[in-house]
């Protein structure tokens, strides 16, 4: 028996589906590996966790999660998930860089890559709280984009271990937890709240305010980096436009509020007016030029993207080689049709919970 990450040979058929092609990384208690169906070659991630962990298991947290959230549009999807002897394993879409791992690359981002981002969190945060859970620990690490297609726009966000059922249902009803007093800290001391500095319950907002600092970095360093700055240069970082709205309205919620996630949108929305959804990213490698682009101060429109409409990362991510497919896994990353409007205001209207 083991208490760390669990090794996977490479080449192991896991579930009798699933063969182990590389080892992506791995943590305290788990291990992340790419694979592939074996009948498709349809690839996929794969995480396995000792199932002589202390403190409980992380992975059925994520797999319970995972299927909340099964079907929605631009989040992770669950292929599969078992318990064997000494390890348990869960099956989901495999994605691309992190958001770390550009930020490396590319430090300052431009506004237009910015505030893109922002909407793809916002919305995959909204995702994640309309079926009842905050994620607790939003930083670029947990943030990555697809592997091709449509899906290198989309940022997914990822890695649910230290999230928490923010709601109690019973009976077919609904209702808030409880918020707890004095709480064990639960996140990036980088990018929480102040909330969560003082050891409050963590609640939708928490999530937000982790947002706006990964958005605050993507312009410059966060102002408590250890790295002293003129007043001219704070001027520079410190939001004093669409992310100061932002977090003035997070100011006025509390663990029971509900944030306006359609108001926090249009603040984003509005900055993104000369820009379109499929504009490349500043990590993206520039392939064409037009005359609209250079007016817009970019460099690369992708003519493929125009057409694409309802985009599931279960049909673009997880890219099948062959023709034929297979549990609900898509044979090629053009399969599906998507828009130039990833996001619409509808998007981000509903209320699924009630409060």
């Amino acid at each position: 028996t083991t208490k760390g990450p669990q090794y996977l040979e490479k080449g192991l058929i896991v579930g009798k589906r699933w063969r182990i092609i590389d080892k992506l990384g791995e943590g305290g208690c788990g291990a992340v590996y790419k694979v592939e169906d074996i009948q498709t070659f349809a690839k996929a991630a794969l995480k396995a966790e000792s199932n002589f962990v202390e403190g409980g298991s992380v992975l059925k947290l994520e797999v319970q999660i995972l299927r909340r959230l099964e079907g929605r549009k631009y989040v992770v999807q669950l292929f599969q998930s078992a318990k064997k002897e000494t390890y348990s394993y869960m099956v989901m879409t495999l994605l691309g860089r992190s958001l770390n791992q550009l930020f490396k690359q590319y430090p300052i981002c431009t506004v237009s890559t910015q505030v893109r981002v922002g909407i793809n969190i916002l919305h995959g945060l909204k995702q994640l709280h309309e079926v009842g859970y905050i994620h607790r620990d939003v930083k670029p690490a947990n943030l990555a984009i697809g592997r091709r297609g449509q899906a290198i726009h989309i940022i997914h966000i990822l890695d649910f271990g230290l999230s928490r059922e923010y709601v109690i249902r019973n009976n077919g009803s609904v209702k808030l937890r409880k918020p707890r007093t004095n709480t064990l800290f639960r996140g990036t001391i980088r990018y929480c709240s102040a909330n969560t500095h003082t050891r409050n319950e963590q609640g939708r907002p928490d999530d937000l305010w982790s947002m706006v600092y990964v958005l605050v970095e993507m312009r410059g360093p966060l102002p408590w980096d250890n790295i002293r700055l003129s007043t001219r240069h704070c001027a520079v970082i410190v939001p004093k436009n669409f992310l100061m709205l932002i977090t003035t309205h997070l100011r006025t919620l509390d663990y029971y509020t509900r944030p306006n996630y359609s108001y926090i949108y249009e603040r984003l929305y509005k900055v993104m007016q000369n820009c379109n959804y499929n504009d490349p990213y500043d990590w993206e490698e520039p392939k064409t030029t037009t005359a609209n682009s250079i007016k817009k101060g970019l460099t690369y429109v992708s003519r493929s993207l125009s057409r694409i409409r309802h985009y599931k990362p279960s049909s673009v991510d997880i890219i099948s080689e062959s023709k034929s497919s297979r549990n609900g896994i898509a044979s090629a990353a053009t399969s599906e049709v998507v828009s130039e409007d990833l996001f619409t205001p509808a998007d981000f209207e509903s209320n699924e919970t009630g409060f």
